[in-house]
């Protein structure tokens, strides 16, 4: 994001570690309803060390861009990577709901912008 188009608008960036697919997130359990995986589990741990200090709330609508560095060479879909950030976000408390996110754009970044393995997201508040 070219951060001089939004002096004075509220916003947000961090690093996270690279996150699970939805399709690894929530398994199934016998007695009803949906618990997280160990895998997921992991990751919010993970995610929680790279937290920054002075989250700032969002208390708007919310544009997001989350730049992803492929960890390996599998065949992957970044679609299902936004689950993990933006619940993350959430419950970091840089959002109060992630259906604040009015418009979302997930990319592969370039290896000279992100690091394999990693996801950048910026967020700034709607004007």
């Amino acid at each position: 994001m070219n951060t001089p188009q939004y002096q004075g608008v509220n916003s947000f960036s961090a690093i996270l570690p690279f996150p699970p697919s939805v399709n690894n997130l929530f398994l199934n359990v016998s007695r009803g309803g949906r618990v997280k995986t160990a895998k997921y589990r992991s990751w919010e741990k993970e995610a929680d060390a790279m937290k920054p200090t002075g989250i700032v709330s969002l208390q708007g609508d919310v544009v997001a861009v989350y730049v992803l560095g492929r960890p390996d060479r599998r065949r992957r879909d970044c679609e299902n990577c936004s689950k993990a950030i933006s619940d993350t976000l959430t419950r970091w408390g840089v959002f109060s709901d992630d259906s604040q996110i009015v418009d979302i754009r997930l990319r592969w970044g370039a290896a000279d912008e992100i690091k394999p393995g990693q996801c950048r997201v910026d967020l700034v508040e709607a004007a």
